[in-house]
């Protein structure tokens, strides 16, 4: 006998479960489901995780499941909240139903194909519904940590494979691909909330550095961060599908004895039709110190452009078709300093304390102030002396 879902769970949440037990073959079940607290990065969403239990004909059974509900955010005013679940839930549903069928059709050994979460019926643009791949030992690094080599080189693999899929989806099915991922264009909008939003974070970022050093580079870096809206909205060069938001709090690592062994890439919302190396970067500057990219970053970018070009190779495609060597070091140069402007105004949300979350749904964006963790001085003095090294500012 079916028992009653927790009351926790949202009434067409609930419909939802009970369409995914039948279609699961359940005969009986009991259906659980709680709020998940949010702590330092979900501001649009709210989470729940829900457990199925029960037998089929042949077996006992269980499913984990994890939701992303869509919270209507009249303050996030830089994009639209319902716009954004709607691509994530096209990214689910429809694209990696794609990517699944191209690898298969390329017979792509099951450890060498792009790891992605298992998507259930459903899943619609207010409600994301997938595997809780916590619960098959996937997990979140610390967000304001370092990033470990060995999970990097991992992410950067994943990357490489889901960027090259975009290009076989481009090249395999070109109508679908222009009508449907050609005209992804970044969600953002680049108007007056925004750059009060941009020049609000500018001040506290600046603000981290020495006053020498402050005073040097201080304009030079919102001179910068200005081209933001222009590398996003670029499409001149070779483009394809980009996650948009590929940093460490949105690929979850699985660890057997300690050491990363998977990861796998969650949080489409801001998928768009760009360049991919904003992706490569935006991974890197959001996640790594000085240090590590002094020892790292150049082997981390060639694995990165190896790893889309031996996939191409199950497809019988040549990447120098695709994205010549050559352009892909230019554009790798040219848009270097993507890293920068991300770290101006979008990493204090990653050292964020728990205790203090930006409360983006009842403050507006050019006036809010939450407290970052001291780590995030450190952590900016380094990007700002990297690209002081480097020549960009």
């Amino acid at each position: 006998m079916e028992e009653k879902p927790h009351e926790d769970l949202p009434s067409e949440l609930r419909q939802y479960m009970e369409n995914i037990a039948k279609s699961e073959a359940f005969i009986s079940y009991e259906i659980v489901g709680k709020k998940l607290p949010i702590t330092g990065g979900g501001y649009m969403g709210i989470l729940y995780e829900v457990n199925i239990q029960g037998k089929t004909n042949e077996d006992d059974k269980e499913l984990n499941i994890f939701i992303k509900n869509i919270v209507e955010n009249e303050q996030m005013k830089i994009y639209s909240v319902p716009k954004v679940f709607e691509r994530e839930a096209i990214i689910y549903t429809d694209v990696f139903k794609i990517f699944d069928e191209l690898q298969d059709k390329a017979k792509i050994p099951d450890d060498e194909r792009l790891l992605m979460p298992k998507t259930y019926e459903g899943c619609n643009p207010k409600s994301i519904i997938l595997e809780h791949l916590g619960k098959r030992g996937f997990k979140v690094y610390d967000r304001m940590e370092t990033i470990s080599f060995d999970y990097a080189k991992l992410c950067v693999t994943q990357l490489g494979k889901f960027h090259a899929l975009s290009f076989v989806l481009q090249a395999e099915r070109p109508e679908y691909f222009k009508e449907n991922i050609a005209t992804m264009k970044q969600p953002f909008k680049f108007e007056e909330v925004w750059h009060g939003f941009v020049k609000n974070m500018y001040n506290y970022s600046i603000n981290c550095l020495e006053p020498d050093v402050r005073d040097k580079v201080g304009e030079i870096i919102l001179e910068k961060v200005a081209d933001y809206p222009k590398y996003m909205n670029d499409v001149s060069g070779v483009c394809t599908l980009c996650h948009g938001d590929f940093k460490h709090n949105n690929v979850m690592a699985k660890e057997i004895d300690a050491k990363v062994k998977e990861v796998i890439a969650i949080d489409f919302q801001i998928a768009h039709h760009g360049s991919p190396i904003l992706d490569f970067l935006y991974f890197i500057f959001n996640g790594t110190d000085k240090d590590f990219r002094r020892k790292h970053l150049v082997y981390l970018k060639d694995l990165y452009y190896d790893s889309m070009k031996n996939y191409l190779e199950y497809f019988g495609m040549d990447i120098e078709k695709v994205f010549q060597r050559m352009e892909f070091e230019r554009v790798f140069k040219e848009k270097m300093d993507f890293g920068l402007m991300i770290n101006v105004f979008y990493v204090p949300f990653l050292f964020a304390a728990d205790e203090d979350a930006p409360d983006v749904a009842n403050e507006s964006l050019s006036t809010l102030s939450f407290k970052v963790d001291d780590r995030f001085q450190e952590r900016f003095r380094g990007v700002v002396d990297d690209f002081i090294e480097w020549g960009y500012i």
